[in-house]
């Protein structure tokens, strides 16, 4: 630290002597005359010492140490004063002075206290440059460490979301950026699911609630349609009070593991699901034989026609049920032949429309002409739309008695592909439903579906190069569009 030293005197040989001895302690002095001429000289050079008299005209010393302490705090001054002006001095410790001194003064008593002082703001500087030191060590180290974790956060493997109270996303990792359609201030059930409101049982809300971390496992669905089954940890995370600000929640890729856990676990589910279908299609197929036997003990051809009706309809329900078993056990090849559309349209119609009349559903063919043929195996891909099309007259006949129930059945093409439109005025499909509907076991119905037809019925159109596009909203009906290829070569490939 430099050795400059402010001293201020209204006394010219006063101040001329103790200039030359404290310049000769080896301090830079710098003299002033008056307290504001003192003022001026401190502004501009900031010395660390300030030996000053007391009573001075205009500014005396009690106000000009006042000033100089208001400009720079550390800065030390020592007093001077006559011996009936102690009551000042005194006064001037109150005010942070270093030190005062009486006149006369002893040269040893000053030089004690300007060393003294010096050696007070010394340690003060070195101390400072010892804090800023070790503050730029922690800074760096600080840095570090978040690097460090930054690299961490980023390139790990798993969609990781920091949320507030709010379900507001504050910060997230590449690989969720990359995936999901989010923004700092979205919400996480939205960029993750695409809902309006937050999911039952979230995990996030019960961490804020309890502060212990929380697991759920569910299906996600990125920017692109990619459904992934995740399991989602949350981890609390708080301030230096202990109070939970945010709450991290990792979601971690289980996709493959789950679809390992199916084949091995659903195997156990499907048997105990087509059992019971079983048993209920037997009781009804024995009820239809009963009608026929009846019917031939008695020669009542109504009751013949009756039971027979109901005999065809569950044999061809066994048949349903068999064939999707058979494929989701195993995929097969399929046996491809040329057939007419309008043809294989029209049976479909026939096999569904007996149904819709039965639940009181419109059914309404629009066919357009010249159609031509495609290839298809025909058993296979029937089973899919046919599936498709109960499912619409399910929804349709859900309608209240004042709008009744419709199904459109539409089948267009162009030269390299067939179209099958299926309409329905129900009550619609939330985007949740729909990102999830083809996936294995997920059933809108409840307990009375099996979650088996509509995944079957995507497997079976996509094995025939084609796909399925669903487009509906709550409350406005839902269309299902079936894609399938015109043609296909000898190898089962699709021919442009």
């Amino acid at each position: 630290m430099e050795k400059k030293l402010l001293l201020v005197d209204d006394e010219a040989d006063i101040r001329e002597i103790l200039s030359l001895y404290i310049a000769d302690m080896g301090f830079d002095v710098t003299a002033a005359a008056d307290g504001l001429e003192a003022l001026d000289r401190f502004e501009a050079e900031r010395p660390p010492l300030v030996v000053t008299d007391i009573k001075m005209p205009g500014l005396d010393g009690i106000e000009l140490l006042r000033e100089v302490k208001r400009r720079e705090p550390d800065t030390e001054v020592i007093m001077i004063t006559g011996h009936g002006d102690l009551d000042l001095a005194i006064r001037s410790l109150k005010y942070e002075a270093a030190d005062f001194i009486t006149k006369p003064i002893n040269q040893d008593i000053l030089d004690a206290a300007i060393h003294r002082a010096f050696e007070k703001t010394n340690m003060r500087e070195q101390i400072r440059a010892h804090d800023e030191h070790l503050h730029q060590l922690v800074q760096e180290e600080l840095r570090t460490t978040r690097h460090k974790y930054h690299q961490l956060f980023e390139a790990a493997p798993s969609f990781i979301s920091v949320q507030d109270r709010n379900l507001h996303i504050t910060e997230s990792n590449r690989l969720f950026k990359e995936n999901f359609d989010e923004q700092y201030g979205a919400f996480c059930y939205r960029a993750y699911k695409h809902r309006n409101d937050p999911c039952p049982e979230c995990p996030v809300i019960q961490t804020f609630e309890d502060g212990r971390s929380h697991r759920m496992e569910t299906v996600v669905t990125t920017k692109t349609g990619q459904q992934y089954n995740v399991l989602i940890t949350t981890a609390p995370i708080r301030d230096a009070d202990g109070s939970i600000t945010h709450v991290m929640e990792v979601s971690t890729d289980i996709t493959q593991i789950r679809e390992l856990q199916d084949q091995l676990t659903s195997l156990g589910l499907l048997i105990g699901s087509v059992s019971h279908g079983i048993k209920g299609l037997l009781t009804g197929l024995d009820g239809g034989m009963y009608l026929v036997n009846a019917g031939l003990a008695k020669d009542d051809q109504e009751k013949i026609e009756e039971g027979w009706d109901i005999v065809k309809m569950m044999v061809g329900r066994i048949r349903k049920q068999v064939l999707d078993i058979l494929y989701y056990a195993k995929n097969r090849e399929l046996e491809y032949e040329r057939v007419p559309v309008d043809q294989f349209a029209e049976e479909l119609a026939v096999t569904v429309e007996k149904k819709a009349q039965d639940r009181n559903v419109r059914f309404i063919r629009q066919f357009e002409t010249g159609l031509g043929e495609f290839d298809a195996d025909t058993g296979v891909l029937a089973s899919a739309l046919v599936n498709i099309l109960e499912n619409a007259v399910d929804a349709s006949a859900e309608m209240p008695a004042e709008t009744p129930g419709e199904v459109r059945f539409q089948v267009s093409g162009d030269a390299g592909a067939v179209f099958f439109d299926v309409i329905d005025n129900g009550p619609g499909i939330d985007r949740e439903t729909r990102e999830k509907m083809f996936t294995l076991f997920f059933s809108s119905k409840g307990n009375k579906g099996t979650g088996l037809g509509l995944f079957i019925a995507n497997k079976m159109v996509r094995q025939h190069g084609g796909g399925i596009t669903v487009s509906s909203a709550p409350e406005k009906g839902a269309r299902f569009r079936i894609r399938v290829p015109r043609y296909h070569d000898e190898t089962g490939s699709v021919q442009q």
